[in-house]
């Protein structure tokens, strides 16, 4: 797994910084009507945009997941109050253990023990 993550990683960071290196011209940003203009360089821009765009994306994601999120809180406590039940069941029928039963004693008869009826 970290292999894979390196195979990918590696080359999207190599790329990156041969695009911000050959991107660095500065381009104007004007927030019109508001009278601020900025100049950030092109690779800024760029790369700012795609997080921009991958936070916006991952944003609403969680909150089309919002549904499955709920219904798994729902069934995990569903699981567990069943099993609270099971384990309340198997206490009530379980069969009586050895501490809970009366001792039996065996009857010695005449010929038990080692061989004294020979």
């Amino acid at each position: 797994m970290r292999f894979l993550f390196w195979l990918v990683i590696l080359p999207l960071a190599v790329a990156m910084a041969f695009f911000a290196v050959n991107n660095r011209e500065r381009v104007p940003v004007s927030f019109d009507p508001l009278p601020y203009e900025v100049q950030p360089p092109l690779f800024v821009l760029i790369i700012g945009a795609v997080f921009l765009g991958l936070f916006l994306g991952g944003i609403a994601t969680w909150f089309g997941q919002h549904r499955w999120r709920a219904q798994t809180r729902a069934l995990h406590r569903r699981v567990k109050h069943l099993e609270g039940e099971i384990e309340g069941f198997q206490a009530r029928t379980a069969p009586p253990t050895a501490a809970t039963q009366p001792q039996q004693r065996a009857i010695a008869g005449p010929m038990s023990g080692s061989g004294a009826g020979r």
